[in-house]
């Protein structure tokens, strides 16, 4: 599969924007699951995320891969419509690997056909210093890497502090 092509035509490079206290919840998640991966939603309006919701790992395999519960997710769908949000990201966790999407986790974002929400991921190899990176995935498997622009008092970009860095 075609990966890390930074300049794809059709993908959007404005950054995620998340709250700091919704990032925290995000590795909160993370490392509360770990080994296991987490997953959920992130949920808002454009780019900005405004609520986090945890979806349950159904997967047999769940230290290495994430299967989102569909009733989870149907009931996050309703939840959203209701508030006039939609989807904003995706997120899971690598609990053993650097915060980069699989070639499984690209694959299933083609064929589930769910390419407008970032991708967002949670690399937890070093547990005491967990990373957080967002993605764009297109229709033909490229992948690239967008900013997070951490929303709240101290707020950062990512890119411009290091990577995973929670102040």
């Amino acid at each position: 599969m075609p990966r890390d092509n930074l300049d794809h035509a059709d993908m959007n490079d404005r950054p995620l924007k998340l709250p700091k206290l919704l990032l925290a919840e995000l590795i909160t998640h993370a490392l509360e699951r770990d080994p296991e991966e987490c997953c959920g939603l992130l949920l808002g309006r454009g780019n900005t995320v405004t609520r986090l919701r945890r979806i349950r790992n159904i997967h047999e395999s769940r230290v290495n891969r994430f299967n989102m519960d569909p009733l989870d997710i149907i009931e996050a769908e309703r939840d959203a419509d209701g508030a006039g949000e939609k989807f904003v990201a995706i997120y899971h966790s690598h609990t053993y690997s650097q915060g980069y999407p699989s070639d499984t986790d690209v694959r299933n974002a083609v064929e589930s056909g769910w390419l407008d929400p970032f991708y967002v991921l949670v690399s937890l190899v070093e547990k005491t210093r967990p990373v957080v990176r967002a993605y764009r995935i297109s229709d033909d498997g490229m992948v690239a890497e967008r900013f997070i622009r951490v929303l709240g008092a101290g707020s950062y970009t990512s890119g411009t502090t290091r990577p995973g860095l929670v102040e």
